[in-house]
């Protein structure tokens, strides 16, 4: 089977309306912000249209052509709605959602405005809502305040999961040297890495980093081959969202460009270098000083760093009580390599569990469990994950061996992981993947450098390599197997309390964002301390609990 010319050309189309959506919706925002006005259901579809109109606008005439624009444009209102429903028919059940993501997203909503405010000390984890970047919160609280359900926000993770699969398959496509098949699978796997997917259905921010350095460097390769308005813009808005995704996405883009721009100037690239500067340039300004306004700016005026409260005066230590016993002494590539070849598990300070290496290919029972954890610490890309590094990289030494390293294709494959393994070095914390999902493209790059350069076939490893793929990013996928059955009894629960028609006693504790769960079902609640008070029952997935009416039988987590 061999999609058309055409129907490359909607895959690609999708990708890019989707990612500029995102980047529109953010610059509205940033500009609502700056006028005194708040977050509105309005702006989703008012930068759906404005994204539609850049691109038809700016691109070639290929692109201009009326059919293939309505088929992409209808499309992206199918995924979009897909989306939001998929979203809608699962609850957030991490710890991180439930106690600052879900509150931000709220706060915005409710007409926060974060660039001349900030939240007060009684809103639960207040300093990281009004200090951290928001490029996830602002898109999800829009689609809250579009819909009025806040777990539409998770949407917006689908949106990009999306775009980020039409970007892949459309580039892999108009190389022309790869089947159909193989594009589409190995598309999806670079969309099934263990970060995004276990992320996909929850508030988390990492997920979406993952996605948007995938489509980086997806987009960076189509600028090579062609750096019209189209993939410039696109480039830009990547650029845009990513650097307010998190802290480490700012980093991330600062060192990506600069190494393509300093790849340009050695291979003399000079128009080419122009145009990518130029576009860094713009988009980097836009990014810093009006989407990232809050909290790059505001963070630098009232406390000296950009980063703050992570770094800077008066910071702020995350890492004490998520790091596992002993890392604290070690070097941060011990801490990696000692994560990349341990079991898959979320061993922190004060929970009981030892780190346990194990032999690469080794599965266990604790290695499944948590292989679908929104946040493992432990060898957070999969049980499998140690042993397809190894045998990624005995391939790949096995294709140089007989393909040499000389060529051009070759040489640049090379730059690319080693910019790669760099960024991952930079990261104090590495061995926490979340922190650094790009290392799922490691072995990935390595496959598609085998597949498109190999001069022998190579086909038993690459038929290995696929497999392990394959069954690693399986187990990852229990995830919505587990989240659908939380979602069955968070519905379940409320339900009951619902039907109680009594006013329920509740202790929300970390997870204050539960109030929003009671408020959307219409569920009355007082708030007081209910410890070491009898007869409590936890909301599920949450340290949060409520006395039990009187004429309710709930089930006890």
């Amino acid at each position: 089977m061999q999609i058309s010319l055409n129907n490359a050309k909607i895959i690609f189309s999708t990708g890019y309306l989707l990612i500029t959506t995102m980047a529109i919706l953010l610059i509205i925002a940033s500009l609502g912000f700056f006028a005194g006005t708040g977050i509105a259901g309005w702006q989703f579809p008012v930068a759906f249209i404005l994204a539609g109109a850049i691109y038809f606008y700016t691109g070639q005439n290929d692109y201009k052509h009326t059919a293939i624009f309505l088929k992409s444009f209808l499309t992206c209102i199918v995924i979009i709605t897909l989306s939001v429903i998929i979203a809608l028919n699962f609850y957030d059940v991490s710890y991180d959602g439930q106690s600052y993501h879900m509150e931000g997203i709220y706060q915005l909503k409710n007409g926060w405005n974060p660039f001349r405010s900030a939240l007060p000390k009684s809103v639960n984890m207040a300093i990281y809502i009004n200090h951290y970047s928001k490029a996830v919160e602002l898109p999800q609280s829009i689609l809250y305040s579009l819909t009025n359900r806040i777990e539409a926000g998770k949407a917006s993770t689908l949106i990009l999961f999306a775009a980020g699969f039409c970007l892949t398959l459309s580039f892999l496509l108009n190389l022309h040297k790869l089947s159909t098949i193989k594009c589409v699978l190995l598309s999806l796997l670079a969309m099934l890495n263990p970060i995004i997917v276990n992320q996909l259905i929850s508030t988390y921010v990492d997920g979406q980093l993952a996605i948007l350095l995938l489509c980086f460097f997806v987009v960076i390769l189509m600028v090579i081959k062609n750096a019209d308005y189209v993939n410039l813009v696109l480039l830009g808005a990547i650029v845009i969202i990513t650097a307010n995704v998190k802290f480490t996405g700012l980093v991330y883009m600062v060192f990506f460009i600069t190494a393509f721009l300093a790849w340009l100037l050695f291979v003399r690239q000079t128009n080419l270098f122009k145009k990518t500067l130029y576009t860094a340039m713009l988009s980097g300004f836009i990014a810093v000083f009006l989407v990232g306004y809050n909290p790059y700016v505001t963070n630098t005026i009232k406390h000296s760093h950009p980063f703050y409260p992570l770094m800077g005066k008066n910071q702020v230590d995350i890492m004490d009580h998520n790091m596992p016993e002993g890392f604290e002494k070690e070097s941060a590539a011990r801490k990696f390599f000692t994560s990349l070849f341990a079991r898959t598990d979320n061993v922190m300070r004060g929970n009981g569990k030892k780190i346990e290496l194990k032999i690469p290919f080794a599965i266990n029972k604790t290695d499944i469990i948590n292989a679908y954890s929104i946040d493992t610490r432990i060898a957070g890309l999969g049980p499998l994950f140690s042993g397809l590094i190894l045998l990624s990289i005995i391939s790949f030494i096995t294709f140089l061996l007989t393909a040499g390293s000389s060529s051009p294709a070759v040489k640049n494959s090379l730059y690319v992981l080693g910019i790669i393994l760099i960024s991952i070095c930079m990261v104090p914390e590495s061995w926490w993947v979340r922190y650094v999902p790009q290392l799922w493209y490691v072995p990935l790059i390595m496959l598609l450098t085998i597949e498109l350069y190999a001069v022998r076939n190579l086909r038993e490893l690459k038929v290995l390599l696929y497999l392990v793929f394959i069954i690693n990013s399986c187990f990852s996928l229990l995830t919505f197997r587990f989240n659908l059955m939380m979602t069955h009894m968070v519905n379940a629960q409320l339900e009951k309390l619902k039907t109680s028609h009594q006013t329920i006693i509740v202790q929300w504790g970390s997870a204050k964002a539960n109030r929003i769960r009671f408020e959307e079902n219409k569920i009355p609640y007082v708030e007081r301390n209910l410890d070491d008070i009898p007869n409590t029952e936890n909301i599920i997935c949450s340290d949060s609990k409520f006395i039990i009416p009187d004429n309710s039988s709930t089930t006890h987590q």
